[in-house]
């Protein structure tokens, strides 16, 4: 049985916390809220499941206190990168392993050599491991990338392209205070107006997927391009005006030589905006080079929320990697570095450290 921790309950932590109370080998032992409305409720009641017999708790370090094998982490640590490291700091300090999602935990040294330095040094004083994961980023150019990468002869640049409606996305903090949705296009309130740190979500995909491959990263250059939307629009996270951004792409593209990697994430609150940008709903991977090759991945069917599934996705992502952290040596890993692990279901867990070194992650199989 292992001993789980649920740190945050929006979007994607609610599907985490209710795949948790469904599994028999997990056991819930702590939940961290932040809205003092969800405080002191049963886990159970508050995802909509069956009574769980543990109270949520807006007590951070009554949190961290509580004995766990393993932190589900999904704080908001591109609004408070501070704050949701030194979180992760102390519960990996503590002896608890933390599977993290966020873009800005994908590849930490690529932000600042600090903030791995100090996940390293709790990892080591609390004999615990570290993994950065998600969707996107946090998968598609990370892990699916590189096993594409097989079919080709060689490849000039390497695209991988994230294409999503958030309508239905109902985090007002993400969609206005963070991503600019709804601002006037030259109002540089929100943080992703920021050029620098709009790229700082992305450059960590392109670092690790460049480890992934060998690669080494000569320059970065991040960008970002916003549409206005010309009717005014209710979206679930609230009311944008006619006249202020509608759609925007963000990203970064990255020099490795003979080889340059994109990255890039394109999203919109109304179809029909921007009507010359990539519309395809979906992720892309595309190689230009020998043979080119485009491969596009849909999560979700026609009838479902693909941001809903794209949560779902990332939740199971975290938990499926339960195993190979808490197998992994202490330490710092990333989706380059970790040892290869499959869904929970097919009763695999971690591939053989024989098949698969720990630090030698995929390229160890395909050697």
């Amino acid at each position: 049985m292992t001993r789980v921790i649920q740190w945050a309950t929006g979007v994607t932590g609610m599907m985490s916390l209710r795949h948790v109370l469904s599994r028999p080998d997990l056991e819930l032992v702590g939940v961290r809220v932040y809205d003092p409305a969800k405080a002191g409720v049963d886990a159970g009641v508050l995802c909509g499941a069956p009574e769980a017999g543990v109270l949520t708790s807006a007590d951070r370090d009554a949190v961290i206190a509580t004995y766990a094998d393993v932190v589900l982490y999904m704080g908001k640590v591109e609004t408070d990168t501070p704050g949701c490291f030194a979180d992760v700091c102390d519960l990996l300090a503590s002896g608890k392993n933390v599977v993290a999602t966020g873009s800005r935990f994908i590849h930490p040294r690529s932000l600042h050599e600090s903030l791995a330095g100090r996940i390293e040094k709790a990892c080591h004083s609390g004999g615990s491991s570290f993994l950065g994961l998600g969707l996107y980023p946090g998968f598609i150019g990370e892990s699916l990338a590189p096993v594409l990468s097989r079919l080709t002869e060689r490849a000039d640049r390497i695209s991988v392209r994230e294409v999503l409606n958030y309508s239905t996305y109902a985090s007002h903090d993400l969609i206005f205070n963070a991503m600019g949705f709804g601002h006037a296009p030259d109002d540089t309130t929100p943080l992703l107006t920021n050029t620098d740190y709009a790229a700082s979500a992305w450059i960590g995909s392109a670092t690790v997927l460049a480890q992934a491959l060998g690669l080494e990263i000569r320059s970065v250059e991040g960008f970002r391009e916003v549409a206005t939307t010309p009717r005014a629009l209710t979206v679930a996270a609230g009311e944008i005006p006619a006249g202020t951004v509608g759609a925007m792409r963000f990203g970064v593209v990255a020099d490795c030589g003979e080889t340059m990697l994109a990255v890039e994430h394109l999203t919109r609150m109304a179809d029909d905006l921007a009507p010359d940008w990539p519309s395809e709903i979906g992720y892309q991977v595309t190689f230009e080079g020998k043979p080119n090759m485009s491969f596009h991945l849909v999560i979700g069917s026609h009838e479902e929320d693909h941001a809903e599934q794209g949560c779902l996705a990332t939740a199971m992502h975290a938990i499926n990697a339960i195993p190979a952290v808490i197998a992994a040596e202490p330490g710092l890993y990333d989706l380059s570095t970790i040892a290869p692990f499959v869904a929970h279901w097919t009763e695999r867990g971690v591939v053989p450290t024989t098949v698969a070194s720990r630090r030698g992650g995929l390229s160890a199989q395909i050697d």
